[in-house]
């Protein structure tokens, strides 16, 4: 069977190397070049690393990281706090934060040892592609959800973020714990690690994508939080505004299917872009290998992913995200 994976972003990549995994060619297109010099961060699930681990991965993403053991929020209007481990039953590694730019870097360089052709700085018409298989990893604006009819664009989630990254750790807050200061109109959130710095942002409400709030009222909003000592040491980014995807349209044809942003895209409100990324990957592989024709192998993956991507975008009060356990992400 041949595959052709447009986008070589986390989930695109992924699924390249899942493929590949059960006797698949692949073929990889990526419109930015191999360089992967992207902005940014992301705090992978336990489940994250148990995909990763498989593919080959896992212990270079974590080196390249460090874990987040536990997540700590406090509503700074009550002064109330929850918190919780970020260990899962099953799964033998806890949350792992890593920067983007290094988990992209693992990843393609995996794809190279693993004799993936990887086009990169190549743009495809999904139209245009002759395969088996065609795999959608092309983002919240995928020009292959198009192709398969969708044409609708992501939302505005009602959000602006800015993102910050210091040199320095705030002593009085503890390593490798998810910190979180809720209030009325936003959040703020902080990780730090002695090896590896300070990663906060600060998350605001806003009327729409272009409105006035900016910058200085998303670093206002921190000023009673011990983030706010970290600013001026921080390269800070300008305010983005988040963009959501409902998670309701065409998923997939008889030959062509979406995963990871392209199918459902989340703010980082929900912590779980790269993760559920990352889970559709070997799950969309797994249907391939176990059903009679790719046909069905999607239908499955439907199945299977569309009600926890349903969830993610619109959790049930007192219901917490299915967690997929190490089992069902074993090939």
């Amino acid at each position: 069977m041949r595959a052709v994976v447009i986008g070589a972003g986390v989930g695109g990549a992924c699924a390249a190397l899942a493929l590949t995994e059960i006797g698949v060619t692949v073929q990889i297109y990526e419109a930015s070049e191999r360089s992967a010099d992207v902005s940014g961060w992301v705090t992978l699930g336990p489940s994250a690393s148990t995909v990763l681990d498989q593919l080959g991965v896992g212990a270079e993403v974590r080196r390249r990281g460090f874990p987040v053991t536990r997540v700590t929020t406090t509503d700074t209007v009550s002064g109330r706090q929850h918190s919780f481990e970020r260990f899962e039953e099953t799964h033998r590694w806890p949350s792992t934060h890593v920067w983007r730019r290094d988990l992209l870097s693992v990843l393609r360089t995996r794809l190279a040892e693993v004799g993936v052709t990887s086009c990169f700085g190549s743009r495809v018409d999904p139209a245009d592609v002759a395969a088996d298989l065609l795999v959608g990893a092309d983002g919240a604006r995928s020009m292959t959800r198009r192709a398969l009819g969708d044409h609708r664009d992501p939302t505005f989630a009602g959000q602006l973020i800015c993102y910050g990254h210091s040199e320095h750790v705030l002593g009085e807050l503890p390593e490798g714990v998810l910190h979180f200061w809720s209030r009325p109109d936003g959040v703020a959130g902080y990780a730090g690690h002695r090896g590896h710095g300070s990663f906060w942002f600060s998350r605001g409400d806003a009327e729409s994508a272009q409105s006035a709030t900016g910058q200085p009222e998303l670093l206002a909003a921190l000023a009673d939080l011990p983030i706010a000592k970290l600013v001026e040491s921080s390269r800070v980014s300008r305010p983005v505004a988040l963009y959501e995807l409902e998670p309701s349209g065409i998923w997939h044809t008889t030959t062509t299917v979406l995963i990871g942003d392209a199918a459902h895209a989340v703010s980082p409100a929900a912590g779980r872009g790269a993760s559920s990324a990352i889970e559709d990957a070997v799950f969309l592989a797994r249907a391939i290998r176990d059903s009679p024709t790719v046909e069905a192998g999607l239908q499955a993956y439907d199945r299977i992913r569309r009600p926890v991507a349903m969830h993610t975008y619109r959790p049930t009060p007192g219901l917490r995200v299915p967690r997929v356990s190490a089992a069902e992400l074993r090939w």
